[in-house]
């Protein structure tokens, strides 16, 4: 199903990604966005979607300031996701990014009170098969980052969470990590 976020979270994904042309240099980043839940009501996806898209765009920001960003966000619900994502993420290779940067938020209800979720994960990515990307041949390599950001999920816990506080202190983890 889908919310009335999730059309104009998905066309603005697919043009940010297109748009980005030569402007997306050698070395740049593919900033991929969006959540997981398992519920099926509207209500709970739309939530779902906004608490993702503010911490995506508050990574988006933060990354943003040091390299080149190719942003894809999906909301929870898209249509054909894979396909949207692929495409946008064969056009990043194709211009010369390298690297794709995944964060989202979803909840662990293995914990006995359940506990909101915040994560950041790394990994390469590779035109398949040479220097093209052509017909969304990429391959994405093993993650060479990964970070989670834990927090009971309680009214007291949840009322003082910031998603953009969490997104900036999870990029500046990362940066700090690569350089060393």
């Amino acid at each position: 199903m889908t919310t009335r976020f999730a059309p104009w979270l998905a066309l603005a994904a697919l043009l940010a990604g297109i748009a980005a042309g030569p402007a997306a240099a050698a070395g740049c980043t593919v900033l991929a966005g969006g959540g997981r839940s398992t519920s099926a009501d509207p209500r709970e996806l739309e939530g779902w979607n906004r608490l993702n898209f503010s911490f995506f765009d508050a990574a988006l920001t933060a990354v943003g300031a040091s390299r080149q960003v190719v942003p894809t966000f999906l909301t929870l619900g898209t249509a054909d996701a894979a396909r949207l994502s692929d495409s946008v993420v064969a056009k990043a290779v194709e211009q010369g990014c390298r690297q794709l940067m995944m964060v989202s938020v979803f909840d662990d209800p293995s914990k006995p009170e359940g506990e909101l979720v915040f994560a950041l994960h790394v990994a390469p990515l590779r035109a398949a098969g040479g220097a093209s990307a052509a017909a969304g041949r990429v391959s994405v390599g093993a993650t060479e980052y990964e970070r989670e950001y834990r927090y009971a999920a309680t009214p007291a816990t949840l009322s003082k969470v910031v998603p953009s506080r969490i997104a900036e202190q999870a990029v500046r983890d990362y940066l700090q990590s690569a350089a060393r």
